[in-house]
């Protein structure tokens, strides 16, 4: 089996003699080929998770009253004070009653989510005591 290898100074391998077989040698140079046959402008290939952009996508929140699966109900942030504190999300899995069945002004915690730009709810408590 042919093999090529490189040895060096300086290299990774420290001193020891990497050896490659000659399809792992031609992977590596089509690999090189295309990379340098590419869009120099493209930023360098890294193993990083994206760094999300465009605000918070998870909050805490409150609610009033009753929310029905498939509408849209006004929440308001927790610890947020200065307008705008509320937000309109959408419930897309179950209907979230109150406990109070005297009254309509029960507030509850819930937690929502915010995915291509909607918010969505995704757990709330029945605002029992």
């Amino acid at each position: 089996m042919a093999s090529q290898g490189a040895s060096g100074g300086n290299q990774g391998a420290g001193s020891e003699f990497a050896k490659f077989t000659k399809p792992a040698a031609q992977r590596i140079a089509k690999a090189v080929l295309r990379v340098e046959g590419g869009n120099r402008d493209q930023g360098p290939l890294t193993f990083e998770h994206p760094v999300q952009t465009g605000g918070k996508v998870f909050r805490v929140c409150s609610f009033t009253g009753t929310w029905s699966k498939g509408t849209t109900h006004t929440t308001s942030f927790y610890g947020v004070t200065a307008t705008p504190n509320t937000v309109a999300a959408t419930n897309l899995f179950v209907d979230v009653k109150s406990c109070d069945t005297a009254s309509s002004s029960v507030t509850a915690a819930c937690a929502i989510a915010k995915y291509a730009g909607t918010w969505y709810l995704i757990s709330a408590e029945c605002g029992c005591s």
